[in-house]
């Protein structure tokens, strides 16, 4: 877990590495973000960016015993359709509950209207195959093995706009676990600050493809 004094610092420590560096798959998920504080209230800043992506076909099947929604998506007929060109706007945040970032994200259409959960799943955004019989209803997605919704909807916690967001409460012991492999050959308290943020990138790059 990190405190917010550590999270802006492992977020400042990121942007400057990564501000020059030279473009790759590996370093992409950690490029192009920057950092923004609130204009008036100190304490609240977040990392924030803009990226583009393709749309998907996407096949749902609707149980008629439920109010929720199963997706499925067809990589087969995605092929044969034209895919739309999406603009994902995307946030890094601190959560104060669970002490850690957390991804907060809004996708819009090429003519600004703002993408349904159904199309931001078909997107690709997320990587394939891993909201396969997913329970969806209007403002959420949740995995029938998980009690907490893994996407949801709710206003960035800095700015109040209408966002979805990845639920953090798994993030630290993902993380933490990644960490022991790693924390023996850092010494300086700024080194593994960056590597904590890294590797929480490395977690969210395993739903998100973040390019």
């Amino acid at each position: 877990m990190l405190t917010r004094p550590q999270f802006d610092r492992a977020c400042k420590l990121l942007v400057q590495e990564y501000e020059n560096f030279t473009p790759s798959r590996s370093a992409n998920a950690m490029r192009g973000w920057s950092w923004n504080e609130h204009p008036s209230v100190s304490g609240l800043g977040y990392l924030c960016r803009t990226s583009n992506y393709l749309s998907r076909d996407i096949r749902l099947s609707i149980d008629v015993n439920s109010d929720e929604t199963y997706a499925e998506i067809d990589e087969a007929a995605a092929t044969c359709i034209d895919p739309e060109t999406l603009t994902s706007q995307q946030y890094v945040v601190y959560s104060a509950t669970f002490r850690v970032p957390c991804f907060y994200f809004a996708m819009y259409h090429s003519n600004g209207v703002p993408l349904s959960i159904n199309e931001l799943i078909s997107s690709t955004l997320f990587r394939s195959g891993i909201f396969q019989d997913a329970n969806i209803t209007t403002f959420a997605l949740t995995r029938r093995d998980t009690p907490f919704p893994l996407i949801s909807q709710g206003d960035h916690p800095t700015t109040g706009r209408p966002c979805w967001f990845l639920h953090p409460c798994e993030t630290t012991v993902a993380v933490e676990e990644l960490l022991k492999e790693v924390e023996n050959d850092i010494d300086e308290e700024d080194m593994r600050l960056l590597m904590w943020l890294k590797l929480w990138f490395t977690v969210l790059g395993g739903v998100v493809d973040l390019q």
